[in-house]
This record gives C-alpha cells, structure tokens and sequence, in this order.
C-alpha cells in the first residue's frame, strides 16, 4: 500500500469518527431540548390546575408564563445547535455547518411561532382576515427580509459558490473568498482584507453577478507534498512542495524555503518535473 493510499485510508476512518461523534452529539442535544420542554410544560401544567388557584394567578398570567418558557427553550435551541457547530468547525465543512445552522434556526422559530399562537387560542386565519391593512402593511415592510432569508437557504443548498470558494463579483471587479452566509447577506472578505456585504436578494435575482474562480491549487499540476524540480534557463528548484498559496508555491528544498510566483509558472517561465511515488 503507497503513502497516498494509506493516507486515503487514515481520512476515511477519521471522517467516519468525526461523523460519529456528531451524530451522538446532536442526539444527546435534542434528547436535551425534549426533556427540557416536556418537563417545562407539564410543571406549568401542574402549576396552573393545582397552584395557581391557591396563590390567585389568573389565565392570563400563566400565558404570559408560557410565552416565556417557549421564547427562552428556542434560544436555548438555538445556542445550543450554534455551540455545537462551533465545537466541530474544523471537522465539518463551513457550508455544511451553515447550512444546519441556517435551517435549525427556521425551524425553531417556526415551531415557536405556532406554539405561541397555540397557547394565547390564535388561529392563524384569524390574523389574515383580521389584520386587514396592518397585516399588508407589515406583508410589505418585511418582504425583503423574507426575501433575503428564502435567498439564502437557496445559496446553501443550491447555489455553485460555498462558503471558502474563491470569487470574482463582476459588477464592481472584486476577488475574494466567500466568509459567511447568513439568514440575510453574505460576507465576502477581498484580497484587501475588506469586507463586502452582498444581500442574498441580490445575489439570487442577478442585481450581482458572482463568477466563481477554479481554485489555484486544481490549476497546479502538483499539490502539497509532492517531489517536483522547477527549471528555468538559469535556475533550478528541486524538493517538496510545503505550501500553496493563491500568489505563491513554496519548496522545501535542503531546509531552505523557496518561493516562486505561480503566475510564473502558469507563463510557462519553468519546465516542472514532478517525481512519481
């Protein structure tokens, strides 16, 4: 078995643990947040048939009780599930996370929604017929969060560019690498070290036009760690690759670093020689 393949081996087997170990962490998360709530409820149960007479607490006020409760278990919820992503960042790939994270966050505002309508006797038709003008009023004033939100649930599940992909937005000629995306924007951080906030409305109804760039290291026709010699008329670089960057390769060669510009060698200014394992 080559080095290569043995390396394959070893990052399947850790990948599998990683999944694993994520798998049992947001089980035992949700356990906790079911347990939580059931244990919340039946106590606001028992307070309010057994208690809440004895002490003078009307309808009302337990309502006001619940709200609470439900309002503090979703951000529970929601800190929880963005703790635990955190904790995995550097084992779960950035687009999967945000994607989980993005639609835990749905979701537990959708379930809060309900159950608060649930427990103040609203039906939902009700405040569509009821509402009336505020309701179109407020339809309109939120449409472009609503938007934005949809916008980026399509970017984490269907659009090309995820989170680290390096891109080009041709509207103003920006580079940069795609930081963040968010319920409402994504961040992107340019070559400058700025960053470029783009609604996610935007990016979905072609307003910015983003061109995604092939990474330089699938341009290269070496990776890190390869044996390769690098030849020009006058010099000769011989070791192994230690880093890509996006302006730069570096070779380790006799404990000395040497840099060369990939522009160069995309110029055709070296003949490469890579050593075959």
């Amino acid at each position: 078995m080559t080095f290569k393949q043995e390396n394959y081996k070893n990052n399947l087997e850790t990948r599998s643990k990683k999944q694993k170990s994520l798998q049992r962490e947001f089980t035992s998360l949700i356990i906790k947040i079911i347990s939580i709530a059931v244990t919340s409820w039946v106590g606001l149960t028992i307070f309010e048939i057994f208690a809440a007479p004895m002490v003078g607490l009307k309808h009302p006020h337990i309502q006001a009780a619940e709200t609470v409760v439900t309002i503090t278990l979703s951000l529970i919820a929601v800190i929880a599930v963005r703790r635990i992503l955190k904790e995995f960042s550097h084992k779960i790939p950035a687009q999967f996370s945000a994607g989980i994270s993005f639609f835990a966050i749905i979701l537990i505002s959708l379930i809060s929604s309900i159950s608060l309508l649930y427990q103040w006797n609203v039906a939902p038709e009700e405040i569509l017929v009821g509402g009336g003008v505020a309701a179109i009023i407020i339809g309109i004033g939120i449409s472009t969060i609503v938007g934005n939100i949809i916008s980026g649930g399509l970017m984490l599940t269907t659009f090309p560019a995820k989170i680290g992909d390096e891109i080009v937005i041709v509207n103003d000629n920006v580079r940069g690498k795609v930081e963040e995306v968010n319920v409402l924007y994504t961040k992107i951080v340019t070559d400058h070290n700025t960053e470029y906030i783009v609604p996610n409305n935007a990016i979905i109804q072609g307003n910015v036009r983003i061109m995604k760039e092939i990474p330089i290291k699938e341009q290269l026709p070496f990776t890190e760690g390869d044996e390769i010699e690098l030849k020009n008329s006058t010099d000769i670089y011989s070791g192994v690759v230690f880093k890509i960057s996006p302006k730069f390769t570096t070779i380790l060669c006799e404990n000395k670093e040497i840099t060369v510009a990939n522009s160069a060698i995309f110029d055709g200014q070296f003949t490469i020689v890579k050593s075959r394992k």
